[in-house]
């Protein structure tokens, strides 16, 4: 079971084909994805962390010009990625571990920080402020209490995990970000809840 907590990762190569069949393409995510797209450059840098099979959200950003890297622990995934997107990049590497030597205009992790345990969580953020450029965004989705949850995907049971609200926001803050919106729960995003953020650097 506590490898189950630790690295959600090898679920998704035991589903990778199933999630690629029922993960819903309609792009209920649009609107925020828009919303980062106005806040950096045209044709900037985006980093995806647990991008999974790249669609919709990297293929959406490649579509308008962007430059896009995919990372992602699940082997699997990672080659679904590949071909639903020959032209972009992508990188095999747990999350937690990530150390690249490039900074991004963007950092997404949309569905996939969650599956962290809450202290791996508590450390991604200085993962996240690693990688962005000055006055770049962080765009990722949490739960809203502090707690886990199992959930059966494709005949496997998966690991979630959340802090609460304010433990985002004094992480956040700590790490020298600036909350641009908080929307919990969203309806019209599958319930998702979603948080968008901007690096002031140091």
């Amino acid at each position: 079971m506590e490898e189950d907590r630790q690295n959600v990762f090898e679920a998704y190569n035991e589903i990778g084909d199933w999630f690629a069949e029922n993960r819903p393409q309609n792009l209920m995510e649009k609107g925020y994805l828009d919303k980062l797209i106005a806040l950096i450059p045209t044709n900037g840098s985006i980093l995806d962390v647990g991008c999974g099979t790249g669609l919709p959200i990297l293929n959406y950003f490649q579509d308008k010009g962007f430059n896009v890297t995919g990372v992602d622990a699940s082997e699997k995934m990672l080659g679904l990625a590949k071909k639903n997107l020959p032209l972009a990049a992508f990188i095999l590497a747990d999350m937690r571990e990530l150390s690249l030597p490039k900074k991004y205009d963007a950092v997404v992790a949309w569905h996939s920080f969650f599956h962290l345990p809450a202290a791996d969580q508590t450390r991604m953020f200085a993962v996240f402020e690693q990688h962005l450029k000055p006055k770049g965004i962080l765009l990722f989705t949490s739960g809203t209490k502090k707690g886990e949850a199992w959930g059966i995907n494709g005949g496997v049971n998966l690991f979630h995990a959340s802090l609460d609200s304010a433990e985002y926001e004094l992480l956040l803050e700590r790490h020298n970000f600036s909350i641009l919106s908080h929307t919990i729960d969203d309806p019209a995003c599958g319930n998702a809840t979603v948080w968008m953020a901007q690096y002031k650097s140091l």
